[in-house]
């Protein structure tokens, strides 16, 4: 079972000021809870219904007894951020950062503020081995639930999430993607460390940022449509660059 003050805590974390307060997290499915803790993640409790239980015994029974706590599905209703709840969720502490490192390739998001695109952006970042993300002021909280949900334990494989001084970014070459640009098709190998700049799919790139751009790129349309999910464009671009 679980104390009234313990689950008022856990459903607190629904609010990015509690967790601020508290670093935490949740993190809900077996999938994803399994990603976070392959990739180091500090598990501070795990809830489930004893529906999830019957079904997945050995799941619950690789975890220390002192972190296990049984709700009623009433209850994980309320905790949960799924319209259907997978009955199993856990808190976990915020993923520990480095500091950025200006050695290394980046992605640049501007404002990104959709919570399904920047968890998907995440988790491709990941995928392409790119570890740094920089977000830009106005981007949704990266711990918000569903943003966690999207990047399906991507915020723990990455070296840096966050803000960042862009004085720190000059040595870098900045590209960016818009409609506007050159097609992607002619962009060369590259021999110098670079930035990616993504802007959300309402405004595009802000004009301060634009400003900054060594290179501006598009990726040339073959078929129909008004426009890419940025997230979907992102993937396109890193199969260029970091492949």
């Amino acid at each position: 079972m679980i104390s009234k003050n313990s689950f008022k805590k856990i459903k607190s974390l629904k609010q990015k000021k509690f967790r601020e307060e508290y670093q935490r997290i949740i993190v809900e499915g077996v999938r994803s809870i399994e990603s976070i803790i392959n990739d180091g993640a500090l598990i501070k409790r795990v809830v489930y219904t004893q529906e999830f239980q019957s079904k997945n015994s050995d799941f619950i029974s690789g975890f220390n007894n002192e972190l296990l706590n049984e709700i009623t599905e009433k209850e994980m209703n309320q905790l949960s951020n799924s319209v259907t709840p997978p009955g199993v969720l856990v808190v976990a502490r915020y993923p520990q950062y480095d500091l950025f490192d200006s050695n290394k390739n980046a992605i640049f998001l501007d404002r990104i503020s959709d919570p399904g695109n920047l968890g998907t952006m995440i988790r491709t970042a990941s995928w392409f081995g790119i570890d740094q993300i920089i977000l830009s002021k106005g981007c949704i909280d990266p711990f918000n639930p569903k943003v966690l949900a999207a990047a399906m334990g991507g915020h723990f494989q990455l070296k840096f999430l966050g803000e960042e001084k862009l004085d720190r970014l000059n040595d870098h070459l900045w590209i960016g993607a818009s409609m506007d640009g050159k097609p992607l098709n002619q962009l060369n190998s590259l021999n110098q460390k670079w930035i990616l700049v993504m802007g959300s799919e309402a405004h595009g790139i802000e004009k301060p940022i634009k400003s900054k751009l060594n290179m501006l790129y598009s990726i040339p349309k073959i078929g129909k449509g008004e426009s890419l999910n940025v997230g979907v464009a992102m993937g396109i671009f890193l199969s260029k660059l970091a492949l």
